[in-house]
């Protein structure tokens, strides 16, 4: 039983930052559709510094999301061929979760 806690620990806890990378990509997506919509339909010149400096972070956010992804999917492939799950212990754990 130690083992499925600790792997659904860590599913949660890679899950939830997932969830607070996807919210902080949604606020900064929220913030620059903002700044179009200020500048206006007919809007001529530099495009705004604040404009520049939340797509580079968009940029990042978007790196990071990727990275945190390619780590969960490597977490849950690693766990299936280290573990070794039996039938009854796959099965007890997929019960633990509500399914």
């Amino acid at each position: 039983m130690p083992k499925m806690l600790a792997v659904t620990e860590e599913m949660m806890t890679r899950a939830s930052d997932i969830g607070n990378n996807a919210s902080e990509m949604q606020s900064s997506q929220n913030q620059i559709m903002r700044i179009f919509m200020s500048m206006g339909r007919d809007f001529s010149g530099p495009i705004p510094a604040l404009m520049i400096e939340k797509m580079l972070a968009m940029d990042d956010m978007y790196q990071g999301m990727d990275d945190t992804l390619n780590g969960y999917k490597s977490f849950l492939e690693d766990t299936a061929r280290d573990y070794e799950w039996t039938d009854e212990e796959a099965a007890r754990w997929m019960q633990s979760l509500g399914r």
